[in-house]
């Protein structure tokens, strides 16, 4: 039987699986968060303030000092991970609410972790089409997960976080079905708009949300230290209602 992917309703035993998925999802992307800091003015005035400190407060021959450039690189790698890790570990415990739900890969227990070719079905309390002998001889794995809740800002509006996919399993795909499932559920409750914010080092995200129809409505910079250093954040928009209109169309010019 081949793999396939249940889009349902997140269950209390669902939880330490969503941690898990959530904590590596966010954690794949410290080593390009990294790598961008490394090309970053701020990591230049900091070489130059540690080699500065070592040659006139410690007295440390001035050619010494080049020891400041892998200290710095060092710190920032620390400083990254470190951040990344607490994002992590926040999220994870913040969890899910009445609006979150989970995809479960059904996989032979050989497999893991699928590249392409993966078969992903969207249903909510059973497999239709399944046998249900054969499934239970398949593993059952949490491999993503997102949640929605009310905009703090706009009213009868939603406000999506907490979208997490597996590293071993396709994001695009998986991600897809998760936020078409949220835009379903805000169709269903009437919600005149659904937005999320993403960040520079998330472009892949960033490319799901403007597939599906997304729409930027704000790019702005967070301040990390000063004016120094900032992170881009991009704030995407889509009406549910029209979302819905153009699926519909697409489907009847498929059939």
């Amino acid at each position: 039987m081949k793999p396939f992917v249940v889009i349902r309703k997140l269950e209390n035993q669902d939880n330490i699986q969503c941690q898990n998925v959530v904590k590596d999802f966010i954690m794949s992307g410290a080593w390009n968060a990294f790598i961008s800091c490394l090309f970053r003015e701020i990591t230049l005035q900091l070489i130059v303030i540690v080699w500065a400190i070592m040659f006139i407060f410690f007295g440390i021959p001035l050619l010494m000092c080049c020891v400041a450039i892998p200290v710095v690189i060092g710190l920032i790698l620390f400083t990254t991970y470190g951040s990344y890790f607490n994002k992590a570990n926040d999220l994870a415990i913040r969890g899910g609410n009445k609006l979150c739900w989970v995809a479960e890969v059904y996989e032979p227990y050989a497999a893991n972790g699928l590249q392409k070719g993966l078969n992903i079905e969207e249903f909510f309390d059973d497999v239709p089409g399944v046998n249900k002998s054969e499934a239970n001889k398949m593993r059952r794995k949490v491999i993503g997960t997102i949640s929605c809740k009310s905009h703090l800002i706009l009213e009868n509006s939603g406000w999506i976080y907490r979208l997490a996919v597996c590293p071993k399993y396709p994001f695009r795909e998986i991600a897809e079905r998760l936020i078409s499932r949220v835009l379903s559920n805000a169709v269903d409750n009437q919600l005149f708009t659904v937005e999320t914010v993403t960040s520079e080092c998330d472009e892949s995200i960033r490319e799901v949300y403007l597939k599906l129809g997304f729409t930027l409505r704000l790019v702005y910079h967070k301040q990390i230290i000063g004016n120094t250093l900032k992170v881009m954040k991009s704030q995407l928009g889509i009406d549910p209602f029209e979302w819905n209109q153009n699926r519909e169309q697409i489907n009847v010019e498929l059939q």
